[in-house]
C-alpha cells in the first residue's frame, strides 16, 4: 500500500467508518413471527406442555405459562413478579371473576381474539379492567356504543358510569340527551333517580322540537311513582322552560294539570311564563334565566 492510499484510510472519521459499516448490515423484521410464537404457545397449553400454572375461577381450571400471561396482562405481571404470595403457588384462584369468562380472556391472551356479544359484554368489561387487558375493555365499549338505543341508552350510560368508561359515558349521555323524546318514554327514564333526572332535563344540549316534552317527561316520571315523587315536583319544574312554551299550551295544558294547581312554587313558575309572554320580544330578551334561555341542541335548531 503506498503512502497516498494510506492517506486516503486515515481521512476517515470514526463516524464516517461507521455510517459505511451501517449501510453494509441489513436488518429484517419478520411481521408473522410473533404470531407464530404465540400459536405455538397456544398448542403447548392446550396439550398442557410447560405450563407452569393452574388458574382456578369458580370450578373451571385453567393450565397456562405464567411469562404468557405476564406479558399480556400487567394484573398477571404484577402477580407472578411482585411480593404476592402468588408469586411462586402451583394453582391461582381468581375470585372476581367467573369461570367461563376467565377462560374466553386467557383464550384471548393467547390468540387475539374474542367474541364480544349482548350476552357476555357485562361480565366481560369488568373481568378485562380487572386483568388490565385494556384492548378487550375498549372492544366491549365499543360494542356497547354500537348498540345505543332510546330504550337501553340510560342503563348503558349508567353501566359505563360504575365502570369508569369515561368515553362511553359521554357518548351515551350525548345519545340520551339526542333522543330524548323517545328515552323519556322508556321504562329507564322512568326508573331514574331525581338527580338524574335533574341533570337531563336541565341540558342545554337537550334534543326537543318543542319545551312541551320536557314538561310532559316530568308528569310523567312523577306519576308513575306520585306518592314517593310528589314532593319533587318544584324541583323538577325548576328546569323546565315554561316561559318558551306557547302561550296556549300554557293556559290549556301546564295550567290544568293537577300537579302544577296543587303547588304553589309551581304557580309561581307558570305566572312568570306568562308574565313573559305579555313583555315585548325586545324586553324578552333582558330577562335572563336558565329557564327563559333557549336549548342549544346539536342536531336540531333552537327551540322558540
Amino acid at each position: 500500500m503506498n503512502g497516498e492510499e494510506r492517506k486516503g484510510l486515515s481521512s476517515q472519521s470514526p463516524d464516517e467508518a461507521e455510517d459505511k459499516e451501517k449501510d453494509q448490515r441489513t436488518v429484517t423484521v419478520n411481521p408473522s413471527h410473533m404470531g407464530k410464537a404465540f400459536k405455538v404457545m397456544n398448542e403447548l397449553r392446550s396439550k398442557r406442555l410447560l405450563c407452569d400454572v393452574v388458574i382456578v375461577a369458580e370450578a373451571i381450571e385453567m393450565e397456562a405459562h405464567r411469562v404468557v400471561l405476564a406479558a399480556c396482562s400487567p394484573y398477571f405481571c404484577a402477580m407472578f413478579t411482585g411480593d404476592m404470595t402468588e408469586r411462586k403457588a402451583k394453582k391461582i384462584e381468581i375470585k372476581d371473576v367467573d369461570g367461563q369468562t376467565l377462560s374466553k380472556l386467557i383464550d384471548y391472551i393467547y390468540t387475539a381474539e374474542i367474541e364480544v356479544t349482548e350476552e357476555n359484554v357485562q361480565v366481560l368489561l369488568p373481568a378485562a379492567s380487572l386483568l388490565q387487558l385494556m384492548d378487550v375493555r375498549q372492544n366491549c365499549c365499543d360494542f356497547l356504543q354500537s348498540q345505543l338505543h332510546p330504550t337501553n341508552c340510560l342503563g348503558i350510560r349508567a353501566f359505563a358510569d360504575v365502570h369508569t368508561c369515561t368515553e362511553l359515558l359521554q357518548q351515551a349521555n350525548a345519545y340520551a340527551e339526542q333522543h330524548f323524546p323517545e328515552v323519556m318514554l322508556g321504562e329507564e327514564f322512568l326508573n331514574l333517580s331525581l338527580d338524574q333526572v335533574c341533570s337531563l332535563i336541565s341540558s342545554d344540549k337537550l334534543t326537543v322540537s318543542s319545551e312541551e316534552k320536557v314538561f310532559e317527561a316530568v308528569i310523567s316520571w312523577i306519576n308513575y311513582e306520585k306518592e314517593s315523587r310528589l314532593e319533587h315536583m318544584a324541583e323538577l319544574m325548576e328546569h323546565v322552560r315554561l316561559p318558551l312554551l306557547p302561550r296556549d299550551y300554557l293556559v290549556q295544558t301546564v295550567e290544568e294539570e293537577a300537579l302544577i294547581k296543587n303547588n304553589n312554587t309551581c304557580k309561581d313558575f307558570l305566572i312568570e311564563a306568562m308574565k313573559y309572554h305579555l313583555l315585548p320580544l325586545d324586553q324578552r330578551q333582558l330577562i335572563k334565566n336558565p329557564r327563559t334561555k333557549p336549548r342549544t341542541p346539536v342536531s336540531l335548531p333552537k327551540v322558540s
